[in-house]
Parts: structure tokens; C-alpha cells; sequence
């Protein structure tokens, strides 16, 4: 998708950045020039171009927000000797309101507004692709979605800002209001809407299905989750990869090996790309593989990892005596063990290592257009284990466990290889999860929508309940004094 400098100066006229920065700052936005709303939301084409600024909009909203929300505060990671404040806030789960590069969310608002826009105006305009409006829709709910995620709630816009006589000083609407009235009915219209099977970069039927899924799994609504998943699934557009090249080739991103992140098992992904767009990422380099790390991967995770695939032959032997030790090379070495657990970790001593499941060498920042993974077939088919054990179906929780272990040349498993009851069924496959989609951005909220933050953490420190949710950045509350501070902060 091409993000042309002249549609995004033409946009930047028309779309008000609604993200409550000062009011100094927004009062020197200009809403309007020569070029007014009515007079580019004319074509066909000013459509495709309306909806590429929402994409765009969200490469800036989740450079880094997509793992400073869902990997950091979770289990996966413990702070370097070198941890900035606001980056330690996040492992130590001790968040104040003053962290501005986790919770401020004006890209996130600029997103909505552009969504907003969009879902205005499209329909005015004759002979326009439905799947252009089902996405601006999936984009909102989205968005929204994470809001709620995060903040427990959100000032609640559904019409664009165009002049400056609006009120954007609202006060927070309740996060189950956003979930019924707007998350909800957007991404049912988006599934009416899109009919494109499976496109990685932009909202397609697939990740539609896979964005319902997890709302779903979120409010605890497991049959329905459980349907989109199979929807999903019905599709037979995805496939699970089998060889650990294949494996790394999802994520590598690497200036020296090269940039591959494809293959049959990425559903949506937000793309990055410096010479098409000049849109950069930060996740891989600054928050992973920088040459001064902040954080590393935590030993707890590594030693569960360990005890689950033993990497030695005599404690593989122990652990899965039926199941000959797979043979993993990694450089010069040949290993024993499951594969992602040497390709997601630098080789480097136990709680020391970086993730190293997007490249292997250090670069410049400047240069990191990793593409960032949203929705893959292996987390799929994990997230519909849960939902099956959820459902009191053991059995088909186990073969979906199965199906993406003799994928990754690990043994099969049992129901009574999970647990004897469905809460440490879950755990155990919370753990399967954990281990796939290591550094995804998927942990801290799988721990969330299971109600496991302080099973995850037990050994680590607990979370009170009022502290689950992210605080609202302080500036915001600042400039808009409808606002209030999340209980616990």
C-alpha cells in the first residue's frame, strides 16, 4: 500500500488531529485551506486515498504501542541494567501517569478521526469498493478496541472534527458502552462489508474474523469466538509453515541477512516499508535489539520454556521418552529442543538475552522498517484451543495444540497431557501461546482476558486489580479537565 506524500498532504488539510494535545498546539492546527473536505471527498480514488490515511495513522499509532500495551508488562521480559524510567514502569508494573510514550494517544485519535472521516463521507460517493468502508469501520473498532484494552475507556468521537468551534473536551465513556455501541457493531459491519478472503496489510475477511475473535474472547463470549474462528478457519486461505526457516522468515527483518517477515501464516500484519513511505517501525530495534537493550528476556520464561522442550538429550529423553530429541542447528551448533525457543532468543546467557526473533544484528534505528505481526494462523488456531477448552471441548483444545506442535517438529499432546481440570487446561495452553507468539505483542493481553496477570507474575510481584488498566497520560488530563485519573494512580 503506498502512502503517496501528496495525498497525506492533502489529508493533513482536512483531517484535525483530534489526539488532545495542548490546546495551544491544536489551536495551531489549521482545519481548513483552499481545499476543503467536501471538495476532495469527490472520487472513487480521493476513497482509496482517505483509507490509506488511516493505515498510515496506524503504522504511527503502534511503532511501539503494540508492544509497550501487550508484551512488556507481561511475564516476557525482565529491565537491563540500563532500563530507562519509563521503560522500567512497564516490567516492574509500576506505571505513572507521567510515562508519555506508552500512553499518550494522539496518533491513536488521529487514527479514529481519519476512520470517522472516512465512514462519513464514503457512503456519499457512488460506485465506491464496500471493502473500502468495511475497513474504515474495522480500523474504528479497532482502534476503540485497544482503548478500552488500555485505558478501561475513552472520550468517545463518532463524527469528525472539522472546525474549531467542537467541543473535544470530553469527559470518558465506560469501556462496556465503547464495546456494545461501537466496537460490536463495527466489526459486524466490517464482516458484512469485506469480502477480500485474506490480504496481509490491509483488513480482509480473515482478519476481520480474527479481530472478532479476540473482542469476543475479551467480554468472555466464548461460542461466539469460537464461531469466528471457525469462519475463519472455513476460509482454508492459511497454512501452518514446517521448517524452522520458514518459521523465521515470519519475523526476520535483519540489514544484513535481509527483510523476509512472509509466508503462509500471516493473516494481517502493519507494514512498514522506509523506501516506499518514509514510515519507519522502532519495535524491533529500540524496544528489542538495541544496542543498549532495555529489556531482556525474562529467565522465568526461558527456564518454563526449558522445562516444557528440555534442551539437553538425556532430559528430552525424560521428558517425552516416546518422542525422539528433534535436532535444531542453529549457526555451527546442532541443538536439542523446539527451534523458536533458539530463533526468538540472542545466545547469550540466561537473563541477558534480547529477542532476537526479528534480527540478529544491530542497525541504525533510522533503518528499522520491521513489519509488525498482528494476526498469525498459529495464534489462531492457539486462541481457538482456548475457546474449545472454554466451551468444555478438552479434546479438540488438545488437537488444535497438536496440529501446531507436529508443525514445529514437537511432540503431540493429551487432554491429560494439559491438566485435570479446565483451569490448568488453560494455563497450559496460555503457555503454548506464550511460547508461539513470544515478543508478538499477544502475552500481556492473553493474561488480561483470562483473569492470570497474577498467576503469570507470582513469582515476580503482584498487580492490584486497579492497576491493571493503563493511567491516563497526564498531559491530556491536563488540557482537559473533564477528565480523570484511572482509580490507583
Amino acid at each position: 500500500m503506498k502512502f503517496l506524500s501528496k495525498v497525506l498532504s492533502v489529508l493533513a488539510i482536512i483531517f484535525l488531529s483530534l489526539g488532545f494535545i495542548s490546546c495551544d498546539e491544536f489551536l495551531d492546527e489549521q482545519p481548513f485551506s483552499q481545499v476543503g473536505e467536501t471538495q476532495f471527498w469527490q472520487t472513487s480514488g480521493d476513497v482509496e486515498s482517505g483509507v490509506a490515511a488511516i493505515y498510515d495513522a496506524m503504522q504511527a499509532t503502534y511503532r511501539t504501542k503494540h508492544y509497550l500495551w501487550g508484551e512488556f508488562r507481561s511475564d516476557n521480559h525482565i529491565g537491563s541494567d540500563r532500563v530507562s524510567g519509563a521503560n522500567s514502569e512497564l516490567v516492574t508494573n509500576n506505571l505513572t501517569p507521567g510515562n508519555t510514550g506508552a500512553l499518550r494517544w494522539n496518533d491513536l485519535y488521529l487514527m479514529i478521526g481519519r476512520a470517522n472521516l472516512a465512514i462519513q463521507q464514503i457512503p456519499t460517493i457512488s460506485g465506491v469498493d464496500n471493502n473500502l468502508l468495511g475497513e474504515a469501520y474495522a480500523l474504528r473498532a479497532y482502534a476503540y478496541f485497544d482503548a478500552v484494552r488500555v485505558w478501561g475507556g475513552a472520550p468517545l468521537f463518532l463524527e469528525p472534527i472539522v472546525g474549531l468551534d467542537q467541543d473535544i473536551k470530553k469527559p470518558m465513556t465506560d469501556g462496556q458502552t465503547i464495546l456494545n455501541e461501537v466496537v460490536i457493531p463495527d466489526m459486524l459491519r466490517a464482516e458484512e462489508l469485506v469480502n477480500i478472503p485474506s490480504r496481509e496489510f490491509r483488513f480482509s475477511r480473515a482478519s476481520v474474523l480474527a479481530f472478532q475473535a479476540h473482542v469476543y474472547m475479551w467480554i468472555k463470549d466464548y461460542p461466539k469466538a469460537n464461531e469466528a474462528l471457525q469462519k475463519l478457519l472455513d476460509l482454508n486461505e492459511y497454512d501452518l509453515v514446517t521448517t524452522e526457516q520458514a518459521w523465521q522468515e515470519l519475523f526476520l527483518n535483519d540489514v544484513n541477512l535481509g527483510k523476509f517477515q512472509t509466508g503462509p501464516e500471516l493473516i494481517f500484519s502493519i507494514r512498514y516499508d522506509l523506501l516506499e513511505d518514509g514510515n519507519g517501525a522502532a519495535g524491533n530495534y529500540s524496544l528489542f535489539f538495541a544496542g543498549i537493550p532495555s529489556f531482556f528476556i525474562s529467565p522465568q520464561a526461558e527456564n518454563k520454556w526449558i522445562n516444557r522442550f528440555p534442551i539437553t538429550a538425556e532430559d528430552w529423553t525424560a521428558a517425552y521418552p516416546e518422542f525422539d530429541p528433534p535436532m535444531v542447528i542453529v549457526g555451527p551448533d546442532t541443538l536439542v529442543g523446539d527451534y523458536r525457543y533458539y530463533l526468538t532468543r540472542e545466545d547469550r546467557a540466561l537473563g541477558e538475552a534480547r529477542v532476537a526473533k526479528y534480527a540478529k544484528g544491530n542497525f541504525l534505528s533510522s533503518e528499522d522498517d520491521t513489519n509488525t505481526p498482528v494476526y498469525r494462523y498459529a495464534g489462531i488456531l492457539l486462541l481457538k484451543a482456548l475457546a474449545e477448552n472454554r466451551l468444555g471441548n478438552p479434546e479438540a483444545a488438545a488437537e488444535l495444540v497438536t496440529q501446531v506442535r507436529n508443525a514445529r517438529s514437537l511432540p503431540p499432546v493429551t487432554v491429560d497431557d494439559m491438566g485435570d481440570d479446565m483451569d490448568s487446561r488453560e494455563n497450559f495452553i496460555l503457555d503454548e501461546r506464550q511460547f508461539e507468539l513470544f515478543a508478538e505483542g499477544d502475552r500481556w493481553w492473553d493474561l488480561r482476558m483470562t483473569d492470570k496477570v497474577n498467576v503469570a507474575l507470582d513469582t515476580i510481584g503482584q498487580v492490584p486489580d486497579d492497576l491493571l488498566l493503563f493511567p491516563i497520560w497526564e498531559g491530556h488530563i491536563i488540557d482537559n479537565e473533564n477528565l480523570t485519573q484511572n482509580p490507583g494512580y
